[in-house]
């Protein structure tokens, strides 16, 4: 199944480069879950990549490390990366990447809803999903998925998600090895070995990744931003808290002029 081809989309011709990463997704979104942040950066003169991280999964099973050495590979090639950011798995992929030789050509880094480290809850949860698509029950697997991105005391939507026309064994492998590339994770000293500026964004009321899991030492460069009622989705439950907190810590003001 695998061509190991690195699936993405560009928006903008600016000079200066913004590199993002994909959660975990049952079919490449075309870049839609960062949508309100995009056309933001694009007027800012950004160029914006937006990777399906879920794209160059390997055939056999394989770790973090591995999985992050491959991506560095494709990355590493593109030059200086003005602004590096990712959305869950995209974000994890975010902090081993700057270990690498990619976190050396990387000004500043944008984290949203992406553990630094795992803990028995976010394991337990995302291997419950992972054994779901696995065993084939791709439409359970969303329905707990849909749940839990979704802030805490949210009543979750009436309508169940369905992979629909989605081809099942290729969303069930994509479920599957994704989250369980995030079990047992621990990238606190990649994070806290990076000099330049991060800030990492979740959700107050998140089911999944919390503040249990944005577990760096915080300082002037790295800051961690609790976003208030939101979940696991916070550009869509408070994209002005988002703005705010990007303008004041890396200096991007993405607010579009009236």
């Amino acid at each position: 199944m695998n061509t190991q081809v690195p699936v993405h989309v560009q928006f903008g011709q600016g000079p200066e480069l913004a590199v993002v990463l994909s959660p975990v997704m049952p079919a490449w979104d075309e870049g839609q879950f960062f949508a309100p942040l995009t056309q933001a950066l694009v007027a800012k003169g950004y160029r914006v990549l937006i990777f399906d991280t879920l794209s160059l999964l390997a055939d056999d099973d394989e770790d973090l490390a591995s999985f992050t050495r491959r991506w560095a590979t494709v990355l590493e090639p593109l030059g200086p990366i003005a602004l590096l950011a990712g959305s869950a798995l995209g974000g994890a992929l975010v902090q081993s990447l700057l270990a690498t030789a990619v976190g050396e050509q990387t000004a500043k880094v944008l984290l949203i809803s992406s553990p630094t480290r795992a803990d028995k809850i976010l394991d337990r949860r995302l291997g419950a999903m992972a054994e779901l698509a696995s065993a084939g029950d791709v439409d359970k697997a969303l329905l707990l998925l849909e749940q839990w991105v979704l802030p805490a005391h949210r009543p979750p939507t009436t309508q169940q998600p369905t992979s629909g026309s989605l081809d099942d064994r290729q969303a069930g492998h994509r479920l599957d090895r994704g989250f369980r590339l995030l079990s047992k994770l621990n990238l606190e000293s990649q994070v806290s070995a990076w000099p330049g500026r991060l800030l990492s964004l979740f959700g107050e009321d998140s089911q999944l990744v919390r503040a249990a899991n944005v577990s760096f030492s915080t300082s002037t460069r790295h800051l961690a931003v609790s976003v208030p009622g939101a979940g696991m989705r916070p550009l869509q439950d408070d994209l002005a808290w988002v703005e705010n907190s990007v303008r004041s810590h890396l200096g991007i003001d993405l607010e579009c002029p009236a």
